[in-house]
């Protein structure tokens, strides 16, 4: 695997559920940006991809990272479900639980045995590697919808921009 995609998954993923798990203010533009920014990030790897180098095997490629997608878009939305949407200081705030760490924990898991299972059947690893952060954000979307739509049913505003600085700071912005 790429050394410089593993990392910018592991950061992001980490960052991620560092902010989340401590709860911040469910902004909208940064419950969709991100999975956008990854799913951009990918396309692009995959596009860099040599794909006349594996024709021999493109249907297995498709194949595993369509499956890979579909299971990441699946993960997203039941990490969703395990999301904690609720409304502080008139505004809608999300924070992830253990059961949502514990997703995360199997899926992760999931995505290796993907990875073997894909190696195992011959599909390129210079593709599935390319794909991971399409994948990411693919999941990370699946569960913007489900968090969106929680959050919409509150029937609270998602928090204008800039609130989770003015919560970290305790400025008046929030309260």
């Amino acid at each position: 695997m790429n050394p410089t995609t593993l990392l910018i998954a592991v950061a992001v993923i980490a960052l991620l559920m560092v902010r989340r798990f401590m709860g911040e203010p469910l902004e909208a533009r940064r419950l969709v940006v991100p999975p956008l920014i990854l799913i951009v990030m990918g396309g692009y790897a995959l596009s860099k991809v040599d794909f006349a180098a594996t024709v021999h095997h493109a249907m297995l490629d498709g194949a595993v990272l369509g499956a890979g997608a579909v299971v990441a878009v699946l993960g997203g939305v039941l990490r969703g479900l395990t999301v904690r949407v609720y409304v502080r200081n008139g505004h809608v705030w999300y924070r992830y639980t253990l059961v949502t760490i514990a997703v995360w924990a199997g899926l992760i898991v999931l995505r290796l045995g993907q990875s073997f299972a894909g190696h195992a059947l011959g599909a390129d690893q210079g593709i599935l590697t390319a794909g991971l952060l399409l994948v990411l954000g693919l999941s990370f979307l699946g569960e913007a919808a489900i968090v969106a739509r929680r959050a919409i049913a509150t029937g609270a505003p998602f928090a204008p921009r800039g609130a989770r600085r003015a919560a970290r700071s305790g400025s008046g912005l929030l309260r």
